[in-house]
């Protein structure tokens, strides 16, 4: 039943929310109430019991955080002075914004594999900038929920780790598929740049005037306290990754456990909040009016990513529990097709299990069959686990369920559906066809001997 759950939930969010026109959550639940019913007798328990645990999810949290957060570095005017600042470097830059968005996320994604946290250290400065910069909030909400996935597309990250523990993966070595998915990691930001390229010229995105723009010198000392925001990024991302984490988790008293119940996207809002609050404490004084209009004008913000997330989380939960990778699995063990055929089914197949799935759930899932079905086609190994992990790399822009959406969404208080589209046109289907360029072998890669 896990296929069948898959398929209703998407059917039932598109026709409420399109062709019915309710609002996004409101969709969202009656496709979870649809998808439930299929458990039978065990709906009730399958639905309380997945409830639970996305109440529980700490992505469920950071998405009401971050309106929060919103409503509150705009009302302080942190971030207006932040994007004076960055303005005055690459406000000359047709598109700056977005480039360096998509720069940043791509940075982050060598560190840390989260599509969420991603989204959530990028977007929280990017977002406001690009809008700034003449974006529309649906694009850059877009644009950085798109890129949420180069932490799966980049080195090094848990699910390549998976497939390579895999015994299918027996012939291709750590480092050697580390060197492959760099390359094919690089040929996705490229992608994403000439992306950006592109809808500046569509948009009409125009590099600042001169005469809007104030110099450097100005704009630090007007604003030289709003770049502690970055603070709110940079301690968690130290403390949960690189050599201070290394150190914490085993010569500190913390320990490694410790370490990882540092949430990266529920600890960016708390701090981002934080700072705002004290570098722009003297303006709220100043004017707590504007504070309160602004909570009142963003207040229904936080049913709608709220309700949205938890829908979302809840139905993947139910998905998994109906054993959706379990059937798609052995759906590609039954399948023998040429090899540009057999590439095709296994990039969409992994589409199909991300959207609902973690990328690493996904890997769990249908990892050593994908790998299988491809080496049996004549891939080299490390060429498909390069394949299978540029196809998984879409979770976090798969609607209707990619939290990310979510995320930036909120933080560009964008209509996710207005994004669903754009996603699959611009960051889903053209990562399956990167994906099936690499292993037909017409896009070149390095895999070492």
């Amino acid at each position: 039943m896990g296929i069948a759950a898959l398929a209703i939930f998407i059917a039932v969010t598109v026709v409420f929310n399109t062709l019915l026109k309710r609002d996004i959550s409101e969709s969202l639940v009656v496709a979870l109430i649809c998808t439930a019913l299929l458990g039978g007798t065990r709906a009730p328990a399958l639905l309380w019991e997945s409830a639970k645990e996305a109440a529980q999810s700490e992505v469920t949290f950071a998405g009401m955080a971050f309106v929060f957060m919103g409503i509150i570095v705009q009302a302080t005017g942190l971030i207006d002075r932040l994007i004076e600042i960055l303005n005055s470097i690459f406000g000359r830059v047709r598109g700056g914004a977005a480039y360096v968005s998509t720069l940043g996320s791509a940075m982050i994604g060598l560190m840390a594999g989260s599509t969420a946290g991603n989204s959530a250290t990028v977007g929280s400065v990017t977002i406001p900038w690009m809008k700034k910069a003449g974006w529309t909030s649906e694009r850059a909400a877009t644009l950085v929920a798109g890129n949420s996935g180069l932490g799966v597309a980049l080195p090094p990250n848990s699910t390549m780790f998976i497939i390579l523990a895999l015994p299918a993966a027996a012939g291709a070595s750590a480092s050697s598929v580390y060197v492959a998915l760099a390359c094919g990691g690089a040929y996705a930001v490229l992608y994403r740049l000439i992306v950006v390229f592109w809808w500046t010229r569509r948009d009409g995105i125009k590099a600042t005037e001169r005469e809007e723009m104030v110099s450097f010198g100005h704009a630090i000392k007007h604003g030289w306290s709003s770049p502690s925001i970055f603070l709110g990024i940079i301690v968690p991302v130290l403390l949960t990754i690189g050599p201070l984490a290394g150190y914490l988790g085993k010569e500190a008293n913390i320990g490694e456990d410790g370490v990882k119940a540092i949430s990266i996207i529920v600890w960016v809002p708390i701090l981002i909040t934080l700072i705002a609050l004290i570098e722009g404490a003297w303006r709220i004084r100043a004017n707590n009016v504007h504070l309160a209009a602004q909570f009142k004008r963003d207040l229904p913000q936080f049913a709608t990513v709220g309700i949205s997330l938890f829908a979302a989380l809840t139905a993947a939960k139910i998905m998994e529990e109906l054993g959706v990778g379990d059937q798609l699995s052995s759906l590609l063990d039954a399948m023998s097709l040429p090899k540009w055929v057999m590439l095709i089914a296994v990039g969409i197949l992994a589409v199909l299990v991300a959207t609902p799935l973690s990328s690493t759930a996904t890997a769990a899932a249908i990892g050593a069959p994908a790998v299988a079905a491809l080496t049996a086609v004549g891939i080299d190994p490390t060429v498909a686990i390069v394949v299978i992990l540029l196809c998984t790399s879409t979770e976090g822009a798969s609607p209707p369920v990619g939290a990310p959406i979510y995320l930036s969404a909120a933080m560009a208080e964008a209509d996710p559906p207005k994004m669903f589209v754009p996603l699959i046109l611009f960051f889903v289907l053209p990562m399956i066809a990167l994906a099936w360029l690499i292993g037909m072998g017409w896009l070149p890669i390095y895999v070492p001997a």
